[in-house]
């Protein structure tokens, strides 16, 4: 309990060096995989052997996602393209290690002069590459942490920068559930687009999971952002102030998975703070949710997610996940 406390009193540490700010490389904060989009885009505590939620939460890292390979692919909105792929190392006695990278193109985008006359297109994508180590120091606690070097490119201009993401998972294997907190986006811009310094996308994240023991449930809820208090718009659809209430909902994201344990699994999620500023007035348009299910066959696994965003925009993500290892049974 004492390494515990320490590691708590280091990412305290972390913080109060660390900016909060949203205004440059938002991909960060994309969901890495399928699995994450159908639980509602923001889940951190889902400990087994999808190691793709090590690129949110290095300390999800276990002996499951030894030798783990995933690569997730979207077609993202405005016609963009995301991806990311993951794979894990167990190095024995508590010690383990991931390599990830994420990518996102923004396609051609045109060109236009200060008329609005159109001068051919130019290009943007975003790209972050790193690593991660966690230790599990004792039966039911690891801890873990991550570094990422993010190269941004629009037009002529580019960015480049160093983030780091750190967390501490509480797993209850008796009690099959799992919380986390994690702080993710910390870092520094050392090259900006136009000589001034932008902030990342630093936020903390609170999770748990818990696998329900009468019914083959597990139920995952995760506060994000919880650097900062009000995440919201000033006002709702009507026009008036966001109440408090709202404040305080739009910082949580809640996901089920049926049959977790399983070769076949159904996901569904909910994302209030997407689903309360992309609703419409008057109409029903299921903003926020976001279903998906995986499928495995072999060594490999198969992950689907569709999430709803508005009316006309929609996003479909799909992940492969394959077992390298040779002594695991398929």
């Amino acid at each position: 309990m004492k390494k515990v406390l320490i590691f708590s009193l280091f990412l305290s540490g972390i913080v109060s060096f660390a900016q909060t700010g949203t205004n440059v490389y938002p991909f960060l904060n994309i969901p890495v995989s399928a699995r994450q989009a159908a639980l509602g885009g923001d889940a951190i505590t889902i400990r087994d052997y999808d190691v793709s939620f090590a690129i949110a939460n290095p300390a999800l890292l276990n002996k499951d996602s030894d030798k783990q390979l995933s690569v997730n692919a979207t077609a993202y909105l405005a016609d963009s393209k995301y991806g990311t792929i993951a794979f894990a190392k167990d190095l024995d006695n508590g010690h383990m290690v991931t390599v990830n990278a994420r990518y996102m193109n923004y396609g051609n985008i045109p060109r236009t002069d200060e008329s609005g006359f159109e001068m051919g297109e130019f290009s943007a994508s975003d790209v972050a590459v790193g690593g991660g180590y966690a230790f599990q120091f004792e039966e039911d606690w690891t801890i873990g942490g991550g570094i990422n070097f993010i190269t941004s490119k629009i037009d002529t201009y580019t960015s480049s920068a160093l983030s780091g993401n750190a967390g501490i998972t509480y797993h209850n294997k008796k009690n099959k559930e799992v919380a986390s907190l994690v702080f993710r986006n910390f870092g520094y811009q050392f090259k900006s687009f136009n000589g001034v310094r932008e902030n990342l996308p630093f936020r903390i994240d609170l999770g748990y999971t818990k696998i329900l023991n009468s019914f083959p449930l597990a139920v995952t809820i995760t506060a994000h952002d919880l650097q900062k208090l009000d995440i919201s718009s000033e006002y709702n659809l009507d026009g008036q102030e966001v109440n408090i209430g709202r404040k305080i909902a739009d910082h949580f994201s809640i996901g089920a998975e049926l049959f977790p344990e399983k070769s076949f699994n159904i996901r569904l999620g909910y994302n209030a703070k997407r689903g309360s500023e992309l609703a419409v007035t008057d109409q029903r348009n299921f903003s926020g949710i976001s279903a998906g299910f995986g499928l495995k066959i072999s060594k490999f696994r198969i992950d689907y997610a569709h999430v709803r965003y508005h009316n006309s925009s929609n996003v479909n993500q799909i992940g492969i996940s394959v077992d390298l290892s040779s002594h695991r049974g398929e």
